[in-house]
């Protein structure tokens, strides 16, 4: 695979973070080491990587906050090194904004760490619950953010590094509804509890990502598993079929992210 190819794999990303994920590519190629990407990339963007791994005979491994984080590290390593031995620069850390009195969302634990003047993609996904923020960046934003960042929103806070494995796994709500079928027009209406003219509405606009990519085909058909975002209502996972109703409809379980 050569250059011009890879990017045409990119063709609406940054021609800039596209050049710099294939001079980490064929530096990876070259010395037969692991090179770690220096910021975190979008779903768009590491699921091609993945995908054509093959193609440039190396490994493409990932690293966010959770498994099912959107923003992530990407790691090239040779063909055959082990992802044990991979060492990612980062630090998980939490942000504990305890207040009885008022209740901290992501955007204020965001809107805080932006306000210090670093760039959105050097931070990892944030997830908060019971007002404290659990965070992923690298090593020196870390830094920043411990000796700069004081408060959120006029509540002190504390910040403190933590092992990955005391990161909480993410919450969701369950939806659960009938479908005539799993085509993306009816799993979209059911989540959204949409007319079908809604529903294709939004699908028809962009409105609507599967596995990270929008998705303009109502008729597609929407496999267990898949991940489905709909811009300014929320990211979805259709968790499970449950099989035919009496009615001749397929009963379905979507888990909402919250």
């Amino acid at each position: 695979m050569n250059k011009n190819y890879f990017f045409n794999i990119f063709p609406n990303e940054d021609e800039f973070l596209i050049a710099s994920l294939w001079e980490d590519l064929t530096l990876c190629l070259e010395i037969e080491f692991p090179i770690y990407t220096t910021s975190f990339i979008s779903p768009q963007i590491w699921t091609k990587l993945s995908e054509i791994s093959n193609q440039f005979n190396l490994q493409i491994f990932t690293l966010g906050l959770t498994p099912t984080s959107e923003k992530k590290i990407v790691a090239f390593a040779p063909k055959n090194f082990s992802e044990t031995n991979l060492e990612f620069p980062v630090k998980y850390f939490k942000i504990v904004g305890t207040n009885k009195f008022k209740t901290l969302h992501h955007k204020d634990f965001l809107g805080s760490i932006m306000s210090l003047g670093l760039k959105r993609e050097t931070l990892g996904d944030i997830l908060v619950q019971d007002n404290i923020g659990y965070c992923i960046a690298f090593q020196d934003i870390y830094d920043i953010i411990k000796d700069n960042l004081h408060q959120i929103n006029t509540i002190p806070i504390k910040i403190t590094d933590v092992s990955c494995l005391e990161i909480p796994k993410p919450q969701f709500k369950d939806i659960s509804n009938a479908v005539s079928s799993l085509r993306l027009d009816s799993v979209i209406a059911a989540i959204g509890n949409f007319s079908r003219n809604i529903s294709t509405d939004l699908i028809e606009s962009g409105d609507v990502s599967v596995n990270y990519s929008i998705e303009k085909n109502k008729s597609k058909i929407t496999n267990i598993g898949s991940v489905i975002t709909i811009k300014k209502i929320g990211k979805f996972i259709l968790y499970k079929n449950l099989g035919e109703t009496k009615k001749g409809k397929f009963k379905i379980i979507i888990k909402q992210y919250i």
